[in-house]
């Protein structure tokens, strides 16, 4: 009898004790699992950039602007006495902003009121200047006497620099050096083409001399619409 009583006691102890332990708080060193959120994954999106530059139309800029050309290879020899064609390119709006028609027709009277004037007419009409004329139109028609400095204001212009269509230039510069063994001329022309066909031809007779490079550096007043219309230059030579 007494050992059972006994029993009974030491289970009761043994019951107590578990609970204290189950119950009891959670030491500093113990650790916790750890549930874990998945993430949902970073979303990107595609950044365009515009390469559009809104610029007035009647004013110039005095940042300048990387050159937008188009450059050409050297061209293969037709006879073995032709110069060698050592650069070519073409440089398209020399300008950053449009020249306003007002005033191009007083620098160019003839091509700005020729309504046959450019490379859409049916029968395309472009028209080229020197180095030095180019550089007299600078001196004449803007206020530091270089390209993308502002414009001097002109009377004619009052109220319509801003008016449609707006100009620019295109620069064509070519450095031939000779390999005739006798000097002699040489009736160099840069053809334009557009649109699979040539639209303008501006040839010029050179005397060439081995040894001594030429460079020839010419300026064609166009409508800022045309510029883009124009896709190389090939050059071809001809001697008497």
């Amino acid at each position: 009898m007494m050992k059972k009583k006994y029993l009974i006691v030491i289970l009761l102890l043994s019951v107590v004790i578990l609970a204290a332990g189950c119950t009891g708080p959670v030491s500093p060193g113990d650790t916790l699992p750890e549930t874990t959120v998945p993430m949902s994954p970073v979303s990107t999106v595609l950044v365009t950039t515009s390469t559009t530059q809104e610029t007035p139309d009647d004013t110039i800029s005095s940042p300048s602007l990387p050159e937008v050309g188009v450059t050409t290879v050297a061209t293969t020899r037709i006879a073995s006495d032709n110069p060698y064609l050592e650069y070519l390119n073409i440089r398209k709006r020399t300008f950053v902003n449009p020249l306003p028609n007002c005033l191009m027709k007083d620098a160019f009277p003839s091509q700005a009121n020729d309504t046959g004037y450019g490379i859409t007419k049916v029968k395309p009409y472009l028209y080229a200047i020197s180095e030095d004329d180019y550089e007299h139109f600078l001196r004449r028609y803007t206020e530091g006497g270089t390209e993308n400095t502002r414009l001097k204001t002109l009377g004619v212009c009052q109220g319509s620099a801003t008016a449609e269509p707006t100009w620019n230039f295109v620069e064509l510069r070519i450095v031939l050096d000779p390999t005739n063994f006798s000097p002699a001329n040489y009736t160099v022309t840069p053809n334009i083409w557009s649109d699979g066909k040539i639209v303008a031809r501006f040839p010029t007779t050179q005397r060439l001399v081995i040894g001594e490079k030429v460079i020839l550096t010419s300026y064609i007043p166009i409508r800022t619409d045309e510029i883009d219309l124009i896709d190389t230059v090939a050059v071809t030579y001809t001697r008497p």
